[in-house]
């Protein structure tokens, strides 16, 4: 099983504190299952530091190999960072040997070119998948921008330990569930950020996961790479 997010280097993001951190999130999502993690940090600028992600990166492969796990070097850019930037510049985040962009947008706002956007993105060969689309409420009552983001190829990520949420007017959690149930979803990941997010999803995977998606034959590095 791959996790296409993850947060899991030390010192670049809001995500693992430190060393110790990110070796208890390998832990963790050794057990979860995972044998394959793509981490994401967070790009929201054009110019971004890649030096602490590159040192980071160098300290755990070594610590997730003998564990059992491929990490493999991705990142979450957001959509604001192209207010400073280039479709070509963007492109330098594209997940390791792939041309595929985790897309996030900007906070809880879909911009308004959003697919004119994306379609730049496409004429220089880029894969788009949208992160996270239950935290877009936006999206919640607009299902036509939904169904044009696949028509125009998108993938959707979404985070599975939402379905863990409680109350009855949850909305994210609707949301996901309205998703799923008409295959709109292509990958669930964790987007963790500590070990314990790494527990959750754990605990939302036994609960909700079935063969029509997380499936390791659908969710593979491979086809990111195609």
């Amino acid at each position: 099983m791959i996790d296409i997010h993850s947060h899991i280097l030390f010192g670049v993001d809001d995500g693992a504190k430190d060393y110790e951190e990110s070796v208890k999130m390998l832990k963790e999502a050794r057990k979860a299952g995972f044998d394959t993690i793509i981490a994401t940090p967070h790009v929201k600028r054009a110019h971004f530091d890649k030096s602490a992600v590159k040192e980071s990166m160098g300290r755990l492969r070594p610590v997730a190999e003998s564990i059992g796990i491929n990490l493999i070097q991705g990142y979450e850019y957001n959509i604001s960072a192209l207010a400073d930037d280039s479709i070509e510049g963007a492109m330098e985040y594209c997940t390791e040997g792939t041309k595929t962009i985790l897309l996030e947008m900007n906070g809880t706002q879909i911009v308004s070119n959003w697919e004119r956007i994306v379609i730049h993105f496409q004429r220089e060969g880029a894969d788009i998948i949208i992160a996270h689309p239950e935290r877009y409420p936006i999206l919640y009552s607009n299902h036509d921008i939904v169904s044009r983001m696949l028509e125009v190829g998108c993938k959707l990520q979404v985070d599975l330990a939402v379905m863990l949420q409680r109350g009855l007017f949850n909305k994210e959690k609707t949301f996901v569930k309205s998703l799923l149930r008409n295959n709109c979803v292509r990958w669930a990941a964790s987007d963790a950020h500590n070990a314990e997010d790494y527990k959750y999803f754990a605990e939302a995977f036994r609960k909700y996961a079935d063969q029509s998606m997380c499936t390791a034959s659908r969710n593979s590095y491979s086809e990111l790479i195609k």
